[in-house]
């Protein structure tokens, strides 16, 4: 322990004295434990059980409803089925007096849409009928201004209903505020409110003896009635919940989502893997590029001080003191580091308090962290720090002290072997992935075609190829970082034909391995993951379905209204679907509706039923206009095509309707029998479900000869590709004045592109800090070269194009290793998210290669002085 202590003492001191090189591995190590700690605490406080639990009860012990029923005998905590309507009055059971003395109740939220009417405009908001004010409630309304409404005839408003319905002056509520529902009476706004679990939502809160309660249509018609329950102290929850089912109440205590281990029916919401997983992958990969930059750093400072670590040879000091004296370092940045970047986060996750609310769309109390798992990182952070000073503290221990005094540094036997020992390990590692990919892809076409034969989803069990990937996957890594010292020494043999700052920064590379490979290899690991992760994502949005065609809209007519019993209110939903779509269009450039024509049989939707019910979902029936039909196929429908449908056939867009050359329609009989009709399948456009567009088509004949009903409920609303964002807003609220829902274009191609688009960036960030870190260590290791340049007539801006020539050097050697690794595990990846497709992400792929390299060069060169700063000659 002695030889440790005079090691942590010679290593804060060499701290104090080299105060930037400590500060950048300390920021090195820093960032990726403040990242961590950011994202702990925004899952640990927005996930878990007690996230859960105040999301469902708020502060209350737990929830109660009391059913139709007379008694629940099947019932325990963790079931969330619906109780079937009984012979009795749920309202007129008195559950306080059922529960312990001291015991308090108050009425759960009841919540529903309702249609509200200002002047020409027709609104579906949300209303929620809860007991605001009560201490019980605050997770359900929090008073912002005004008061709570404690009448009937009251009610309040979140700020973004109110400044929807112009009842805002300024940042107030103005006085004599109302909200009038359509064929309802008129509340009195008596205060504006936030809904502290959805931040933003435009809603209606009200009493629960609210008059809304009696609007048709508003709150459904659920059997029960909710309540909060406050217990006494001592009051035993599990002791309640059996005696209470026996009384027709359900009672789910608090615990079920706290510790949900104790109720084998419930669901756990408090998976570890959901905190510990994201916190490991930041820790994890982060300390990885750490140890890579941090040990180039700790190499350039062994070298800086070997003749310092020569002295304590030549006094009788041996190897393991010295490499005891780097390694000691190490700790010591790592702890620095480590306690950095835990304050760090916490400091980001409190001064970012209310972003984070607006990220998250709920109101943060407080904030939980995981420190167990925090210490952990820290821990790992410090261990990082350590061995980032691992190899130096190796090299220099196994220096001779002569040449340690002299400076020199001479090169092993070992370090000649290592880039064939590691193309062998890249050529094992790359050979691992594809295989198993090969297996997974193997798997995949294996599950898919036994769910085609099987009536119900079974679960796709890839975790043998997943484990064996992994290990792959590192092995080539390995391989791939140790083949770079070769690679580098191939540059310098045909570096001759470059101009002179290239010559000099291939030199410059060759020269100092100790730097240059840990930053090349830190590039090309995230480069890697960055591409493997593009064509992963690529994949996926290809198989994605769109809510709608591109350049569309659509428009469909309140549900509620359209699928009930009240003739007249179907009229005028559909009267108001037309209206709201001349709306809408009016909006867009060259906007047009079309009508999309579907069959019902009296107030029920006819339905596809699927033959396999785990490939797809109910569909809807249209009539087959060619319009319509040229929308959901991507091409207008030929003359085979409409032949069959003249012949009465049905057209699918989904294979799954169709088995034998039949399909089956649910038309709500009360048989619940299927009517059978010779079909179909006809295939739409790779990557496309329109499921806002019926399912299967059949002709107007077929559908009078079946006895179905020809209805407009949805329009489609088509408009150039010059609409800017502006103008779908002003469309979608055009529509929603007049009582139409409006479904915004979805396409997951588009949002597959951002996710790489984010992906590159930060690929590019990481290779800006491994450039720079490498350039800012190369500045002080060639200085030398430098003043003798200047002082044989090198012309000052040398020295930038100098850094710039460095930084492409790194950068696209860097990103072409990356690259070859990352197509390779990226195309084997591809099944483990269990898609087929193979589908190449050019447009990231592009910015990798060319933006990425580009942009380093172009930020060293920017922040590279041209004029060489003057040093004291003599230390």
């Amino acid at each position: 322990m002695s030889g440790w202590r005079c090691a942590f003492r010679i290593a804060r001191r060499s701290m104090r004295r080299n105060l930037k090189r400590s500060i950048l591995i300390s920021s090195l190590i820093a960032v990726p434990i403040a990242g961590a700690t950011v994202m702990d605490g925004l899952l640990q406080t927005v996930t878990g059980g007690e996230h859960a639990a105040y999301q469902m009860m708020g502060t209350a012990d737990a929830t109660a409803e009391v059913t139709g029923q007379e008694s629940l005998p099947d019932w325990a905590p963790g079931d969330y089925e619906s109780a079937e309507a009984g012979d009795r009055d749920p309202r007129s059971v008195d559950l306080a007096g059922l529960l312990p003395p001291g015991s308090r109740v108050v009425p759960d939220n009841e919540f529903g849409m309702m249609r509200v009417t200002d002047g020409d405009r027709v609104m579906r908001i949300q209303v929620d009928l809860v007991a605001a004010g009560d201490p019980l409630a605050e997770h359900q309304a929090r008073l912002e201004s005004g008061r709570f409404p404690d009448r009937p005839g009251e009610a309040a408003v979140t700020e973004p209903l109110a400044e929807r319905l112009g009842l805002l002056d300024g940042d107030q509520l103005r006085d004599g505020a109302t909200v009038t529902a359509e064929d309802g009476p008129t509340v009195t706004v008596t205060g504006l409110v936030v809904t502290p679990t959805s931040l933003g939502r435009p809603a209606v809160v009200a009493p629960p003896d609210s008059v809304l309660r009696d609007v048709k249509g508003t709150i459904s018609q659920d059997p029960s009635v909710p309540y909060l329950v406050d217990l006494p102290p001592g009051a035993d929850a599990d002791a309640l919940w059996p005696k209470l089912a026996e009384q027709g109440i359900t009672f789910t205590p608090r615990a079920v989502y706290t510790d949900p281990d104790r109720y084998p029916r419930a669901i756990s919401d408090d998976e570890p893997i959901e905190t510990i997983g994201p916190v490991a992958l930041i820790v994890g990969f982060g300390l990885l590029e750490v140890v890579l930059l941090a040990g180039a750093a700790f190499a350039v400072g062994a070298r800086r001080q070997v003749r310092e670590l020569g002295l304590i040879a030549a006094n009788g000091g041996t190897g393991k003191h010295i490499g005891r004296t780097v390694l000691a370092e190490g700790v010591v940045l790592g702890g620095v580091g480590a306690v950095g970047g835990l304050l760090l986060g916490v400091l980001l996750i409190f001064a970012g308090w209310p972003l984070w609310e607006q990220v998250m769309g709920e109101v943060i109390d407080g904030w939980r962290f995981g420190w167990p798992e925090l210490t952990v990182a820290c821990v790992v952070a410090v261990l990082s720090g350590a061995g980032a000073a691992l190899l130096p503290a190796i090299g220099v221990a196994r220096m001779q002290p002569a040449d340690a005094l002299a400076q020199r540094f001479r090169t092993t036997r070992l370090s000649g072997r290592l880039p064939l020992l590691g193309l062998v390990l890249l050529g094992v590692g790359v050979a691992g992935v594809v295989a198993a990919g090969l297996l997974a892809r193997h798997d995949l076409a294996a599950h898919e075609a036994a769910q085609l034969e099987s009536e119900f989803y079974t679960g796709l069990d890839l975790i043998v190829p997943a484990l064996f990937m992994l290990a792959a996957a590192l092995v080539a890594v390995v391989g791939l970082g140790m083949s770079t010292s070769g690679v580098i020494a191939m540059l310098g043999r045909v570096a001759g034909g470059l101009p002179l700052s290239g010559r000099l920064a291939v030199r410059d590379a060759g020269r100092h391995r100790h730097r240059t490979v840990p930053a090349v290899a830190a590039i090309m690991v995230v480069v890697a993951g960055s591409v493997s992760m593009a064509f992963v994502i690529a994949a996926g949005a290809s198989d994605e379905s769109r809510t709608q065609p591109p350049d569309t809209l659509t428009a469909l007519a309140d549900r509620t209204l359209v699928y009930g019993d009240d003739a007249e209110k179907v009229a005028d939903a559909r009267r108001e679907l037309a209206t709201g779509g001349a709306a809408i269009a009016a909006e867009l450039p060259e906007g047009r509706a079309l009508k999309v024509p579907t069959v019902s049989r009296g107030s029920s939707p006819v339905l596809m039923e699927p033959w396999r019910s785990n490939t797809c979902v109910l569909g809807e029936v249209g009539i087959a206009e060619p319009a319509v039909m040229e929308l959901a196929l991507g091409r207008a429908p030929d003359a085979d095509l409409r032949a069959d449908l003249d012949r009465g056939k049905v057209v699918a867009v989904d294979e799954c309707y169709v088995q034998d050359g039949t399909a089956g329609f649910d038309t709500g009989d009360e048989e619940g029998e299927l009517t059978e009709l010779p079909a179909r399948y006809v295939s739409r456009p790779e990557g496309t479900s329109y499921f806002n567009l019926p399912s299967a088509f059949v002709s107007e004949q077929t559908a009078r000869e079946q006895g179905w009903t020809v209805a407009v409920d949805t329009l489609a609303v088509r408009y150039a590709p010059s609409a800017s964002a502006d103008d779908l807003d002003a469309a979608i609220v055009a529509g929603e004045d007049h009582g139409v829902e409006v479904w915004q274009p979805y396409d997951a191609v588009e949002e597959a592109n951002l996710i790489n688009l984010a992906l590159v960036a930060g690929a590019g960030l990481v290779t800006l800090l491994g450039v720079a870190v490498t350039i800012a260590l190369s500045a002080a290791e060639s200085r030398d070269d430098l003043a003798t340049l200047s002082a044989i007539g090198a012309q000052p801006r040398r020295r930038r194009t100098f850094a710039g020539a460095q930084a492409l050097v790194l950068s696209g050697l860097g990103t072409a290793l990356g690259l070859l690794l990352g197509v390779v595990l990226g195309f084997s990846a591809i099944p483990l998210s269990g898609e087929s497709a193979l589908v190449v992400p050019w447009t990231s792929l592009a910015l990798t290669v060319v933006g990425v390299p580009l942009l380093a060069m172009a930020v060293a060169m920017a922040t590279t002085r041209s004029k060489l700063p003057m040093v004291r000659r003599l230390e």
